[in-house]
C-alpha cells in the first residue's frame, strides 16, 4: 500500500492568500509590539553582526540604531508587510523585500545577544516560499492574472506547510541524535525550567518553580520526550485527512510551546500561530457561501410581507425546499423537514436561510441568539468542516480551482 500525500486537497486559490494573510499579519504584530526602540540605550561596542551581515559596513547599523533610524526601520516593516498583505500592486517583489527587510530587523534584535531560533527563522522562510506562490490571486487589491494548473494552490500550501514541519523534524532529530538518551533521563528538562527561572523573568511566570520539587524530575522527562517523538513525527501531517488526527497533532504542538512558555518563560507566538497552516482556511467560508441543501415544505401567510418576499426568494435559492400559501400561519411563515418535525416564526426562517447560499453564518447566528425555538437539524458545523473534513456532499457546488481564475 503506498503513501499519498492528504494535506489540503480541495484547497482553492482563496486558501492560499488567507495562508498568504496570517503571514503577514504576524509579521505585523511581531513587530508592532517589539520594543525595539529600547535598543538604543545600548552602547554601539556590544553589537555583532552574524553571516552575511558581516559585510555590512558598521557605518549602516549605526546609523540604524538611533532613535530615527529604529523607528525607521520599524515603520519600512510594517510597510512592507502591509503592502504584501492586501495585495497592492507589485506584492510579490514586495514580498521579496519583505525578507530583507525582516532579516535586517532580526539582525538588529539578534546583535546585541541572544541567538537566531526557529522561532523567527520558521516564518522567513515561509515568507520567502510565498515568493514562489500565485498567493495573491484572491483576497488582494491587485489580483494577479492568469488561468493555473490545477493543484498550484494545493502544492503552494504544501511548501509553506512543510516548512513548518521540518523546522519540528529537524529539532527533534538534532536532540534525539545528538544527546540521547541522557537528555531524557536525569531530569533534563528540570534543569532547564530551574535555569530559566532563575534569569530575569520578561513575562512574569513563575508556574516553572511549582515543578522543581524532585517528584517532577520523571513526568517532565516524560514530557520531554513525549514532545520530542510528537517533532519526529510531524512528517506524518502530510498524509493525513482533515480529522481528529491532524487536529490532535497540532493541539499537541500548542500545548507543548504553552508549556515551555508557562514554565521556562520562552515564547513561540510565531510558531503557534503558523500551525494554522495545516488547515484549509477558506473551508469555513466556502461552506457558508454554499449554504446547506436539504428538503422540505414551507407554508406562509400571502398576507405577512416579510414572509411573502422570503417565499418568493428563497425557492431559486433552495429548489429542493417546497411553498405553499396559507392565509393565517402562527409567526407568519412555517417549515416542515421530511421527519415531520416544523417550527414557525422566526425559527422557520433560519432553518431556510439555512438552505440559502451565503446565509449560513447568519443562520448560525441566529440560533445563538436568545428567543430561538430550534433548530432542526442538527449539523451546523461551518467550522467543524474545517477540522474535520470538507465541504458535504449535499452542499452547493463551488467552481473549480480554475474557473475561480477566470473570475
Amino acid at each position: 500500500m503506498s503513501l499519498r500525500i492528504r494535506l489540503h486537497e480541495g484547497v482553492t486559490a482563496r486558501s492560499l492568500a488567507l495562508a498568504r494573510v496570517v503571514v503577514f499579519a504576524i509579521w505585523i504584530v511581531f513587530v508592532v509590539q517589539d520594543p525595539l526602540h529600547d535598543l538604543v540605550f545600548l552602547p554601539f561596542e556590544l553589537f555583532h553582526t552574524y553571516g552575511v551581515f558581516e559585510f555590512v559596513p558598521d557605518s549602516f547599523w549605526q546609523a540604524i540604531l538611533t532613535p530615527a533610524g529604529l523607528l525607521g526601520l520599524k515603520a519600512v516593516a510594517i510597510l512592507v508587510f502591509g503592502w504584501a498583505l492586501l495585495g497592492f500592486r507589485g506584492a510579490r517583489w514586495m514580498t521579496a523585500f519583505a525578507v530583507v527587510v525582516g532579516m535586517v530587523y532580526l539582525q538588529v534584535r539578534k546583535g546585541f545577544g541572544g541567538h537566531w531560533d526557529h522561532r523567527e527563522l520558521t516564518l522567513v522562510y515561509v515568507t520567502a516560499a510565498l515568493v514562489l506562490t500565485p498567493a495573491w490571486d484572491a483576497f488582494a487589491v491587485h489580483r494577479t492574472n492568469g488561468v493555473r494548473r490545477d493543484g498550484i494552490y494545493r502544492a503552494s500550501l504544501l511548501v509553506l506547510s512543510f516548512v513548518v514541519i521540518v523546522q519540528y523534524v529537524f529539532i527533534g532529530a538534532a536532540r534525539t541524535f545528538i544527546g540521547a538518551p541522557g537528555v531524557f533521563l536525569d531530569g533534563t528538562l528540570q534543569n532547564w525550567v530551574e535555569n530559566r527561572n532563575l534569569r530575569p523573568n520578561p513575562f512574569g511566570f513563575d508556574i516553572g518553580t511549582y515543578f522543581l520539587d524532585p517528584f517532577w524530575a520523571v513526568p517532565l522527562d516524560l514530557l520531554f520526550l513525549g514532545g520530542t517523538i510528537l517533532e519526529l513525527a510531524s512528517i506524518v501531517l502530510l498524509f493525513l485527512r482533515p480529522g481528529w488526527i491532524k487536529v490532535g497533532f497540532v493541539i499537541g504542538f500548542a500545548v507543548f510551546h504553552m508549556a515551555i512558555f508557562l514554565m521556562m518563560n520562552v515564547a513561540f507566538p510565531e510558531n503557534i500561530a503558523l500551525l494554522v497552516l495545516f488547515f484549509d482556511l477558506d473551508a469555513p467560508l466556502r461552506r457558508m457561501r454554499a449554504g446547506r441543501s436539504g428538503a422540505g415544505a414551507a407554508t406562509f401567510d400571502p398576507g405577512n410581507p416579510r414572509a411573502a418576499l422570503l417565499a418568493r426568494r428563497a425557492p431559486a435559492q433552495s429548489p429542493e425546499v417546497s411553498f405553499r400559501a396559507v392565509p393565517s400561519v402562527p409567526g407568519g411563515i412555517e417549515f416542515t423537514d421530511p421527519d415531520g418535525r416544523s417550527v414557525s416564526g422566526r425559527a422557520a426562517v433560519t432553518e431556510l436561510m439555512y438552505r440559502r447560499r451565503g446565509w449560513l453564518g447568519i443562520a448560525w447566528l441566529r440560533t445563538i441568539l436568545p428567543g430561538f425555538d430550534g433548530p432542526l437539524r442538527a449539523e451546523r458545523g461551518a467550522v467543524a468542516s474545517w477540522f474535520l473534513g470538507p465541504v458535504p456532499a449535499d452542499a452547493a457546488e463551488e467552481p473549480t480551482a480554475s474557473e475561480h481564475d477566470r473570475v
